[in-house]
């Protein structure tokens, strides 16, 4: 499954240590395991002022370091999400359609930034409730079909806590209706860990079907569970990685299922965490 790693900062700085800096950041990541390899694509979203830019390639991040730290060490930003991608295949589809640009993360749209860990098994189902947003999907990506599913809840509610709590009460509902269409499927997802930026904001929310993954260690931190998302506070940002990206102090679990907001304004950064109901 992918790795992702965020942060956010009281004035645009550089990434660069969690990106590839050091021997757990998310480059280190990408090759660390034999079997795990995060080979599917990688891509790193930061801000220009108040518009998004996103680096991306489909092809691996551990065979493509110079371009993946080149586009690092250009992730001079408040807000910076990067992203590597494994790809999951519930649909069976041929990989030619499954490794592309279009499915690349992150994505990116409307002043937003989105990565997206873990598979949405009922992507068709959601893609058909979009509306007007199921002509913006480009690829074959389930991700990217929560992508729009977000914004569209976004434009409805308004808050980036609400839009993330209300995407994941609407899979729940859609599953009681075809959950039958899915035999031996005890869920309509296996982890929704979703980070969704703006110029000034990271909204996160935590959950990961943690018991499916049969008590997998996370790839470089030896008992943390996989899919736990970690979170630190520093002086001056905020971190919210797939796993701790450092082997530094003050790492923290977010707990499941759990939406935190960090906010920069005035020069400080204003973090809240909102507990959800358990499914």
């Amino acid at each position: 499954m992918c790795r992702i790693t965020a942060a956010i900062s009281n004035r645009p700085a550089s990434g660069r240590d969690l990106l590839y800096g050091n021997p757990k950041s998310l480059l280190a990541q990408a090759g660390a395991v034999k079997g795990r390899f995060q080979d599917d694509g990688w891509g790193i979203g930061f801000y220009r002022g108040p518009v998004p830019a996103v680096v991306k390639s489909p092809g691996p991040a551990r065979l493509e370091k110079p371009a993946f730290e080149a586009a690092a060490d250009t992730a001079v930003s408040r807000v910076t999400v990067a992203h590597l991608r494994d790809a999951s295949n519930p649909a069976g589809l041929p990989k030619a359609r499954l490794i592309s640009r279009n499915c690349t993360q992150p994505f990116s749209a409307d002043g937003l930034v989105f990565a997206h860990n873990g598979t949405l098994f009922i992507k068709d189902e959601i893609r058909a409730l979009l509306g007007k947003y199921a002509s913006k999907v480009k690829g074959a990506n389930d991700s990217e079909v929560l992508f729009w599913q977000v914004v569209k809840m976004l434009d409805a509610y308004g808050s980036p806590e609400a839009a993330l709590a209300m995407a994941l009460d609407e899979i729940r509902t859609v599953w009681t209706s075809c959950r039958d269409k899915y035999p031996g499927r005890r869920a309509p997802y296996r982890g929704l860990n979703i980070f969704l930026a703006s110029a000034d904001s990271l909204t996160v929310l935590c959950h990961y079907q943690l018991k499916n993954e049969g008590g997998k260690d996370a790839l470089l931190t030896p008992g943390w569970e996989f899919g736990r998302v970690a979170w630190r506070r520093e002086k001056d940002r905020v971190v919210f990685s797939s796993e701790p990206a450092d082997a530094g102090p003050g790492w923290k679990k977010m707990n499941d299922p759990e939406i935190a907001r960090a906010e920069a304004r005035g020069g400080k950064i204003l973090l809240s965490f909102k507990a959800l109901p358990v499914p």
